[in-house]
């Protein structure tokens, strides 16, 4: 039986349980999970974001055993060129808004596109909460 290799993206900018949800659902049907992190001058959350910065979400989520490889990217189409995985995993959220490049990258190339369960948090909410006002 071959490597079946699962691409998950994000910006990861205060991971919180739906990033963990996301990954663990990405990684049970798969047998190598690669996250790409956005980089931080790719991440576009609005005025100072990223919170951390893009080594130190790296480092967060690599430390998670779920995850077996991190890379650090600009976009989804970088790290889909990059890794060339089986599946590209998206939140449930993006089920209507995967992006045309992304989704025609996998469509030339064989990979699946597969979503997670629905959102049950966001790392803007967590940020909007801590920010100095």
């Amino acid at each position: 039986m071959r490597n079946r290799l699962v691409l998950a993206c994000g910006c990861f900018d205060i991971l919180h349980l739906g990033h963990l949800r996301h990954l663990n659902a990405a990684k049970r049907q798969h047998d190598t999970l690669v996250v790409a992190v956005t980089k931080d001058r790719s991440v576009n959350k609005g005025p100072e974001r990223p919170y951390m910065r893009e080594e130190a979400r790296a480092a967060i989520v690599r430390a998670l055993r779920i995850v077996d490889r991190v890379i650090l990217v600009d976009s989804s189409l970088e790290a889909l060129k990059k890794i060339k995985p089986n599946v590209f995993v998206k939140g449930g959220e993006y089920r209507n808004r995967i992006l045309t490049e992304d989704y025609e990258w996998c469509m030339a190339n064989g990979c699946k596109i597969k979503f997670t369960g629905p959102p049950i948090d966001s790392s803007t909410k967590y940020y909007d909460r801590i920010r100095p006002r």
